[in-house]
């Protein structure tokens, strides 16, 4: 745990590892306007929950949530630098690669794979078993059993179909 945080507050469950540089139980990027208009941190009251066997390697974020728990459940997988924000809740047997950014209260189903450099968006559900390509910019829900690439995201079917009309109209 070289240079890891786990502030208090942070549960952590059996047979789990973590790397080196990270910070875990951190209160998120939280602001709202006081009566003067400016900027105030909200106060985080959850915590992070990390379940047995999840592995975070290095140079990771994990906040803990405003109200509710970010919650890591079993069999996750975290790889480098990836961003956890407040109030995230992943599924078991998930993986999440380098360079994801997983917004604010964003569920994610189990048996996903979130892929290098994905960006989702703030309060949406990735469905169970939702596989996602390089670079996807998610914005909406997904459906289960669904590929989402591109961005925006869509299913790789959307995309093959707007491949098509692209190709008439050049």
């Amino acid at each position: 745990l070289h240079n890891t945080c786990l502030l208090a507050g942070t549960q952590v469950g059996d047979n789990v590892t973590i790397g080196c540089n990270n910070t875990i139980g951190n209160y998120g990027f939280g602001y709202e306007k006081d009566e003067a208009g400016d900027y105030d941190v909200l106060e985080h009251l959850g915590r992070v929950i990390i379940h047995n066997s999840v592995e975070i390697h290095n140079n990771t974020c994990i906040d803990r949530g405003v109200l509710d728990d970010t919650v890591i459940h079993e069999n996750v997988k975290i790889d480098n630098l990836v961003h956890i924000a407040h109030g995230v809740v992943i599924e078991r047997n998930t993986l999440v690669i380098a360079n994801a950014m997983v917004a604010g209260s964003t569920w994610i189903g189990e048996n996903s794979w979130i892929a290098p450099s994905v960006s989702l968006k703030n309060k949406i559900k990735i469905a169970p078993n939702t596989f996602t390509g390089i670079g996807a910019v998610v914005l909406k829900d997904t459906a289960e059993n669904q590929t989402y690439i591109g961005n925006p995201a869509c299913t790789l079917e959307e995309y093959k179909k707007w491949s098509e009309v692209k190709k008439k109209l050049s």
